[in-house]
């Protein structure tokens, strides 16, 4: 059975990412979403959005929009608006080829089909679609692409470009550039050998009339089947471009998106893929992946359903890694807020995960970008913290700090990820490569707080205070030091550590574990919170509390204060209604819809069809 027979989707603002795990493609990213069921503007239709390039934190693209001309019923349909249908599948679990369908209806009953394979070329960055249009009966047609373009800066809201048509090879392409970021795009119809554009026009999103109007006005809204022709455009562009295929039925074209530091070198990648074909292309795709696959741990259960989610999530792991090391914690935006972003504390789970399925090298590569990413220098934070040896929140997939509050999960975290990475290999040259990094941050810990932890912020970046979670994180960070320490023969420091770290575990239970609290006798969000909340992150359960004993083994999973929280899951006002899943905390809405009743963070689980 396919790995689709055995996946029930949840609403997603995105169903599939596609890069390649080597060679010049790991620098391209690319994701598609299919927006039935999570668009409340009744869109149906899948399309590839949000592709980046050589930082995976960096949008080149925000869409890719298909949209069918039929002369007889003078009418433009939109893969995104206008699909009456969609479907968005992988080829397999360990290979990300993603396959997009889309059907349509036109007004004089006319119906259409729209199938795109989409992969990134492991030789060349670049983004390659296999694109088949079917129609149920002849009519004079044009089929246009159309992009929404926009290169972040990375830094803000900056997507300003430039966009130009240029001929090259025999080719036309659209060429976007901002901030030494360019993209090139071509298309090829096999059957007639035709590499030029139909029309093609260069507008400024959102503009709807006049000599910058957008592609978008040009080609959908004013539905003529043609374009007016414009060049180039500097600001907040689209382009699209036609292909007029007559009164054929079966219509086969490809679309190749090149990125490069240079118009000359995002041009090549992309006629390097049209000249090597989507076929061979899909060859090589396919066997570099499979090749990955081998060369890691196979899943160590015999059941088809398990196996797929344990590959399907290596494989995005592995898509989601920059080349620097660092993964973004998402390629999807809840609530406009983009996850495009390395998290210290959720790259520490990447490496456990990489570890425990054998891709040594790729945990390997994030605990050297976690060491580069910390804060060496003597640097006070806008809390008067002085944060040498710790991470800030969350990072620019080339090392800048985004958010900057101290969390110590992402102190004590890494000094766990470093002792894993040295037990799992066994070399010690592990130990002495990264030791002062461990150093450094089991020093903070040492310097934060006797008795227990200070006041940090929360797993959820929500509240300050001590927090069950962190607090967890950082008694690991330090008995993990303990064990380096000893290893490097440095028996003084490792009893230091070992003591603050019992210390503050015989402190847990009286500052996280609260009796007669919202639910009952629980662990809670946070103890002395600097934040008042209903219900107040002293009071609540909070499913990061789980974590205190799996992966930080702070408390036992059979203690009476471990089993009481988990007794209290099942509670109405803490899981969710409709997926069969805790809430991070009661009263939480940070989910798809906005509504607490959705959960979906932690401990969510899929059943079979």
């Amino acid at each position: 059975m396919s790995y689709e027979e055995y996946v029930v989707r949840q609403p997603s603002d995105k169903d599939a990412i596609v890069s390649a795990p080597l060679g010049e493609g790991m620098e391209v990213l690319a994701t598609v979403n299919q927006y039935a069921q999570v668009d409340d503007r009744g869109w149906n239709g899948a399309l590839v959005e949000e592709t980046s390039a050589f930082r995976l934190d960096i949008e080149q693209f925000y869409d890719m929009h298909t949209l069918l001309w039929d002369e007889a019923c003078g009418q433009t349909l939109d893969v995104r608006n206008d699909a009456v249908e969609s479907s968005v599948d992988y080829e397999s679990s360990r290979v990300p080829e993603v396959h997009l369908y889309n059907a349509f209806e036109f007004d004089d009953g006319t119906t259409a089909t729209l199938d795109q394979d989409v992969l990134v070329t492991p030789d060349t960055a670049a983004l390659f679609v296999q694109n088949r249009a079917r129609f149920s009966a002849p009519s004079n047609r044009t089929i246009f692409t159309l992009f929404g373009l926009g290169i972040h800066d990375g830094t803000g809201s900056d997507d300003v470009d430039e966009a130009y048509v240029v001929h090259d090879h025999g080719y036309d392409f659209v060429v976007a550039h901002d901030s030494g970021r360019y993209l090139a795009i071509a298309q090829r119809r096999p059957s007639t050998g035709r590499t030029t554009f139909d029309g093609h026009r260069v507008g400024r999103q959102g503009v709807t009339t006049g000599a910058d109007k957008s592609a978008w006005q040009d080609i959908y809204e004013e539905n003529e089947g043609r374009i007016t022709e414009n060049d180039r455009l500097e600001g907040k562009v689209d382009a699209g471009f036609g292909l007029s295929v007559g009164d054929d039925t079966d219509v086969r074209w490809v679309t190749a998106i090149g990125f490069g530091h240079s118009e000359q070198s995002a041009i090549e990648h992309a006629l390097a893929s049209m000249w090597n074909g989507y076929h061979a292309e899909r060859s090589t795709f396919a066997a570099v992946w499979e090749s990955w696959h081998e060369n890691n741990a196979q899943s160590p259960v015999d059941d088809a359903y398990a196996t797929a989610m344990y590959e399907m999530s290596l494989t995005s792991m592995k898509c989601a890694q920059d080349r620097r090391g660092g993964i973004i914690a998402g390629a999807f935006k809840p609530k406009e807020f983009a996850y495009r972003f390395v998290w210290p504390r959720d790259l520490v789970a990447d490496i456990q995960a990489f570890l425990s399925a054998g891709a040594v090298v790729e945990a390997l590569e994030a605990l050297d970008w976690l060491s580069h990413a910390q804060i060496t220098d003597d640097v006070t934070d806008r809390r008067g913290i002085e944060r040498r040896g710790t991470w800030w929140q969350n990072y620019y997939g080339n090392l800048d700090p985004h958010w900057v509050e101290l969390q110590l999960d992402q102190v004590g975290g890494p000094i766990y990820a470093h002792w894993l990475c040295w037990r799992q290999t066994g070399d010690d040259s592990v130990l002495d490569a990264y030791y002062r990094t461990s150093r450094l941050a089991a020093d903070f810990l040492l310097g934060w707080g006797e008795e227990f932890p200070r006041k940090h912020q929360d797993p959820w970046e929500e509240v300050w205070g001590h927090s069950t979670e962190g607090s967890a994180a950082a008694i690991a960070g330090l008995r993990s030091m303990a064990e380096l320490a000893e290893a490097a023969g440095d028996d003084e420091y490792a009893a230091r550590c070992r003591d603050r770290a019992s210390t503050w575990a015989s402190n847990f239970e009286a500052h996280c574990f609260k009796r007669d609290a919202l639910l009952g006798d629980h662990y809670v969000t946070a103890d002395d919170p600097e934040t008042t909340e209903s219900p107040a992150a002293d009071r609540r359960p909070d499913a990061a509390a789980f974590m205190a004993y799996w992966p930080w083994n702070v408390v036992d999973a059979d203690s009476e204060s471990m089993r009481s929280t988990v007794s209290h899951a099942d509670d109405a006002r803490w899981r969710a209604s409709r997926n069969p899943c805790v809430g991070r905390y009661p009263g939480d809405d940070y989910t798809p819809t906005g509504r607490d009743e959705d959960g979906g963070w932690p401990s969510a689980r899929r059943t079979r069809t």
